[in-house]
């Protein structure tokens, strides 16, 4: 039994560094080429299917609103939340558990859950080690947060494990797991009323930018990647009509024009996906958006009505240049296709941001030369190289566990740009130089550094592209 119904509920972000917490990219901000703090949308879903259950609700996404934790201590001591509910990052766990110490410090009887796959997966050990965390979520958060608000008793909810005592003894129990949910037009509209929607802008206009989770799932196999097991390797989609509302709602209330569809199956149904933009045209919405894609999703028709229905950027996941790497990683794709993808974009005016990975123990000096190769004959007008980070969950995890090839000291302090784990060939070390390397060779390159600015647009954007190519150069001259 819980000490009291939950009915208020603080839903954070807890301040413990800028990082994109999403189950599937846990890299912090700073690392990215391109620097964009984005809304967190998935926290103001929470935030509203807790208050169709009639809770009073909180949003604070505390790192992007550049708040720390005497802005947290004052929202606690101001709002009394009978929960507070706190998005983890693998990277951030230890302060993110903080968070929940510092409520269990001001009062006692504060119910602190805990959200995102890397603690789910490791949840048994965590909450036995951690007496100030109550409750981890497992599975989809919304129907178990539905069923959360007025609860008395944690035993009745499904989709969690909680620390319980029997006869004296403290346990970690699990109730029953949930199915995933078919129907996602049942879920209302992210309460963005609860953001502060001016804070998160679109690096290139400066314009108020948010998020649009249009489907859930991914069909792949990918051995660095969560989202496939997480989604039972299906994908899920909202109805066009349903996605089209929620931009509506934006516009209209929020006057927010700029958007990123998040997911990497974006446009995988080219059927659903031209409906959806064929609605967006009828509506006369004039947004300006981008998106995930595979290289293996792309083709004409999709790019020409993506392109008519606002879409400016596509990224990719490239990955690799080496066809062996691609096949040991399960990505289900071929070099070749990368060409085709972004030569569609190209032919439709549509810019390109192709992401690479390096660092999966296969990874030789050779299928690195690949790597670069590739990026550099793709030329595409964005770009990031990212180290494999093998997070908990990942048959990629598995692999260098067993392989011995993790470094466990580095692992906690490590990331997408500092290697957790060597490969069979070259080191940590290694992989961190050809990442820095890599990425100042091709951003320099005088003709791409002109064709960027030319193709910029206005004096506007391109000032701000020179002042974020000033701070990533920064970055990456101090790196070691």
């Amino acid at each position: 039994m819980l000490p009291r119904p939950l009915k208020k509920f603080l839903v954070i972000n807890p301040p413990t560094g800028l990082y994109r917490r999403d189950d599937r990219c846990q890299s912090r901000v700073e690392d990215q080429t391109i620097e964009v703090v984005f809304a967190p949308t998935d926290l103001a879903l929470y935030a509203a299917v807790l208050r169709l259950r009639g809770a009073e609700v909180q949003l604070r996404d505390y790192p992007g609103l550049q708040h720390g934790w005497n802005e947290y201590l004052a929202d606690l001591k101001a709002f009394c939340p009978d929960a507070v509910i706190v998005r983890t990052t693998l990277a951030t766990l230890e302060g993110d558990l903080k968070a929940c110490e510092v409520a269990k410090e001001r009062a006692p009887e504060t119910v602190t859950i805990g959200v995102g796959e890397s603690l789910a997966c490791q949840r048994d050990r965590i909450l036995a080690a951690n007496s100030t965390l109550d409750v981890v979520i497992v599975g989809e958060p919304e129907p178990t947060l539905s069923e959360l608000a007025g609860a008395s008793d944690l035993s009745s909810v499904a989709g969690l494990s909680y620390r319980a005592v029997e006869n004296g003894q403290p346990r970690v129990a699990s109730t029953a797991s949930r199915p995933l949910l078919d129907d996602l037009d049942m879920f209302p509209y992210p309460a963005r009323d609860l953001l502060d929607n001016a804070r998160y802008r679109s690096p290139e206009t400066g314009n108020p930018l948010t998020v649009i989770h249009a489907h859930r799932g991914c069909p792949w196999h990918c051995i660095f990647c969560p989202a496939g097991a997480l989604s039972g390797h299906r994908v899920r989609f909202r109805s066009p009509e349903n996605v089209v509302g929620e931009i509506e709602q934006c516009v209209r209330d929020f006057g927010i024009r700029e958007f990123l569809f998040h997911g990497d199956t974006f446009t995988i149904n080219r059927r659903w996906l031209i409906e959806l933009c064929q609605r967006i045209v009828e509506a006369s919405l004039d947004i300006r958006w981008g998106c995930n894609s595979r290289v293996d999703t792309m083709d004409d028709e999709r790019a020409q009505w993506m392109k008519r229905a606002g879409c400016w950027v596509v990224a990719f996941g490239v990955e690799s240049g080496s066809q062996e790497i691609l096949d040991k990683m399960k990505k289900g794709a071929r070099v070749e296709q990368a060409r085709q993808a972004i030569e569609v974009c190209r032919r439709h005016g549509l810019r390109t941001h192709a992401f690479y990975v390096i660092g999966f123990p296969w990874e030789t000096h050779a299928t690195l030369v690949e790597t670069f190769r590739l990026a550099r004959d793709l030329d595409t007008d964005f770009f990031d190289f990212n180290i494999a980070y093998p997070l908990p969950g990942t048959e990629f995890y598995e692999i260098v566990r067993a392989e011995r090839l993790l470094d466990e000291t580095a692992y906690a302090s490590a990331g997408y740009a500092n290697a957790a784990a060597r490969t069979f060939q070259v080191t940590q070390q290694e992989l961190n130089r050809w990442r820095r390397r890599a990425l100042l060779q091709l951003y320099l390159r005088p003709n791409y550094i002109l064709r960027t600015l030319v193709r910029s647009g206005s004096p506007h954007r391109a000032w701000r592209y020179i002042r974020a190519a000033f701070r990533r150069l920064r970055r990456l001259l101090a790196a070691r």
